[in-house]
């Protein structure tokens, strides 16, 4: 169904609203029929309720909304007139009525309203000429049956109507390539020409309203009314179910069943294309400029959207995420010039206010049935290739041949994500941060890692970069603070305290009610503020560095530390440096791996660890995995480290066992007379007991048994 499409159900209703009136009034006024005078009636009233209909439409809606408009009671009093006045004045008066402006203009809908019209002049002249000759043939218009009369208007109007159902149907069936039958049953193009035909079926009522009983028309007219009311409350509580109210385009309610259906009565052979779409840089505008400054952004994309050709449906399916339907053999040239359009039409500059406001997009584009069967895998598929082309830095992606099995999308994945932290399976392991110069451990980072049921080990790549656009990013980080507490809590008791650091996101950078809720956090896990660290990233300070500014200030009252997370990535400000509570620069492995291995390198970071310390911040290297890289940072006068040289990320119970065998390690090491000990990699979680013999448990956790990382400064 189609959005805004009624049920067959609500139309059969319609039609019995129509026809059951009819039936019941001709029953009533039978009697009278056989006494009809042989003048027609004024046709001052009938002419009045001609212009009433044509100035007011009865907004139903059929199965295919985009093919069928709304129904008119204009017919219907235009037939009337035709009956009681002669054919000049019956023509006049329509031709007035048609002169009523529309609330929609335009040559189609011109050329729809000259139709409907066309069907009642038709009507008018046939039925006209039927009686007439019925007048010549009988004795008096007093012959003239109740039946005879509805049956000649009946008989008229299928033979004016039925052809406009059958083109219509067939327009839909061409266009669906559907067949003819199979459109008809499901009232593709037949539903408007019956509702006229219904409709129209009234106009002898109204003749005989208007000789026999005048003052009954407001009777009838309370029934058309109430018709009206009716089908507008349906038409409007539709509209609402299937339609975005932001920007009027379908809603993924709608998309689904489109492609539900198209997916069930498409053969193999035939051939659409799902296009899935994201904004790109929306986020920071509406964390920059407020919600209302994006919704409004969003209307106006949703209204260029709205207009493009080439499109069967256009739908927003969520947040900035876009949906298109298109239809027919397209090659994957013809896809990508549309995909390029769309992104085109979304990057031309906006104006929300008194600011000018620029986006871009990115589109993947997965085709039936070759990336998928139905609705589910087919959107998976697209969403995919979206951000695959994101990723590469391309606007379109499109999904591979091979992927067409099932596999966990990331929608499904996104819509899991709630009920996964209500059933623990977002767990955190923890990789040990060790001081280069002591070797001591100095603390730890936690690493978020979903444990799903069904797909294993979810890596966080899969989930974490897209909730940080989404509001799922609050109760996310919130769920990682407090399962933070909780495990650190557990070292306490096992006599192990450590700082512990965690990742936050920019959206919770620019989260005025972060500080508060961290504060609440903390005290309920009894975790000492300064005893926690946030790392967040470069980007974060960047998006809107007053908001950012003021929340650090914040979390620096609360005493917690700050860390700079994957420094010399992004694009730094020095001045961010100098005016946040920043409490140190963790640097990116990029720099770590291989540096020693490069004159230039080593220097890059010798610099920025110079920097760092100069503006008394410490330094934290990431992705250590070699000997000759902790050698050269140590040199260097790096503070910490951290990588699978020392340690892989440990499970929550395996931390205060790992600690407690290092540091009875290097009391060892301290009495052996400054004799070094190994510190780990490949970590074996079967080789730890949390109350085996230190020694021999890192003689099993370090495979080779070579010293790595001094437990004591030399001399």
């Amino acid at each position: 169904m189609s959005a805004g499409a009624s049920s067959p159900w609500q139309q059969r209703g319609y039609a019995v609203l129509l026809a059951a009136p009819a039936a019941v009034a001709l029953w009533l006024v039978r009697p009278e029929l056989a006494s009809v005078r042989e003048t027609f009636a004024q046709p001052a009233p009938l002419a009045i309720l001609l212009l009433f209909g044509a100035a007011r439409h009865l907004p139903i809606r059929s199965v295919e909304p985009a093919v069928l408009g709304r129904v008119t009671t204009a017919p219907t009093f235009a037939l009337a007139l035709f009956l009681v006045a002669p054919p000049d004045v019956a023509l006049a008066g329509i031709a007035v009525a048609a002169a009523i402006p529309r609330r929609s203009s335009g040559p189609c809908r011109v050329a729809r309203w000259g139709t409907e019209f066309g069907h009642a002049v038709l009507l008018g002249l046939l039925t006209g000429a039927l009686l007439v000759q019925f007048r010549l043939e009988a004795p008096s218009w007093s012959s003239v049956s109740t039946w005879w009369l509805l049956g000649t208007v009946l008989l008229v109007g299928t033979a004016v109507y039925l052809p406009d159902m059958l083109l219509r149907a067939g327009a839909a069936a061409a266009v669906t390539r559907a067949p003819l039958l199979v459109v008809l049953r499901q009232d593709r193009g037949a539903f408007e020409p019956r509702i006229h035909l219904l409709l129209v079926a009234w106009a002898p009522i109204v003749v005989l309203l208007s000789e026999q009983a005048l003052v009954l028309l407001p009777v009838l007219l309370v029934a058309v009314i109430a018709l009206a009311w009716s089908a507008r409350a349906t038409s409007v509580s539709e509209h609402e179910a299937y339609h975005d109210p932001l920007t009027g385009l379908a809603n993924r309610r709608a998309l689904e069943q489109r492609l539900d259906h198209l997916t069930a009565t498409a053969k193999l052979d035939h051939r659409f294309a799902v296009l899935l779409m994201d904004l790109d840089r929306f986020k920071e505008v509406n964390d920059q400029l407020g919600h209302h400054v994006g919704d409004e952004l969003l209307g106006e994309v949703g209204h260029r959207l709205a207009d493009l050709s080439g499109i069967e449906v256009a739908a927003r399916i969520g947040g900035d995420e876009f949906a298109f339907l298109v239809r027919g053999e397209h090659d994957y040239d013809d896809l990508t010039d549309l995909a390029n359009r769309l992104v085109g039409e979304v990057s031309q500059p906006y104006v929300v206010g008194d600011v000018r406001l620029s986006i871009g997009a990115s589109i993947g584009v997965a085709r039936f049935p070759d990336h998928g069967l139905d609705a589910t895998h087919l959107l998976r598929r697209a969403d995919a290739a979206m951000y695959a082309a994101k990723r590469s830095g391309v606007p379109v992606g499109f999904a591979a041949l091979s992927e067409r099995g099932p596999v966990p999308g990331r929608l499904s994945l996104l819509g899991e994500l709630d009920l996964a932290m209500q059933r623990g399976q977002l767990r955190l392991d923890h990789q040990p941060k060790v001081a280069v110069g002591t070797g001591e451990v100095v603390g730890v980072e936690a690493l978020l890692r979903w444990h799903h049921p069904e797909h294993g080990i979810v890596p966080p790549g899969d989930f974490i970069t897209t909730v940080e656009h989404t509001e799922l990013i609050a109760p996310l980080t919130r769920h990682v603070l407090r399962t933070a507490c909780e495990d650190r809590a557990r070292w306490v008791v096992a006599e192990v305290e450590l700082p512990i650091a965690v990742n936050i996101s920019t959206r919770d950078l620019q989260d005025t009610r972060f500080p508060r809720d961290l504060a609440e956090l903390l005290e309920d896990g009894g975790l000492p503020p300064e005893q926690l660290t946030l790392e967040i990233t470069e980007t974060a300070l960047q998006v809107d560095p007053e908001r950012a500014s003021r929340v650090v200030a914040e979390l620096g009252e609360l005493g917690v530390r700050l860390a700079i997370d994957d420094f010399g990535t992004g694009y730094s400000s020095l001045a961010v440096l100098r005016h946040l509570r920043v409490s140190e620069l963790k640097l990116d492995r990029s720099f770590v791996l291989g540096m020693e291995e490069d004159d230039a390198g080593v220097a890059v970071v010798r610099s920025v660890v110079q920097l760092a310390h100069a503006l008394g911040l410490e330094v934290v290297a990431e992705g250590v995995e070699q000997e000759s890289s902790l050698e050269a940072l140590r040199r260097i006068g790096c503070d910490t480290v951290q990588g699978f040289l020392l340690s892989r990320p440990l499970p929550p119970h395996l931390v205060a066992p790992w600690v407690r065998a290092r540091r009875l390690e290097r009391e060892a090491a301290l009495i052996d007379a400054g004799a070094t000990a190994a510190t780990e990699p490949p970590f074996e979680e079967a080789a730890v007991s949390a109350h085996g013999d230190a020694r021999s448990l890192l003689r099993r956790v370090d495979r080779r048994g070579k010293p790595r990382l001094p437990l004591t400064r030399a001399g």
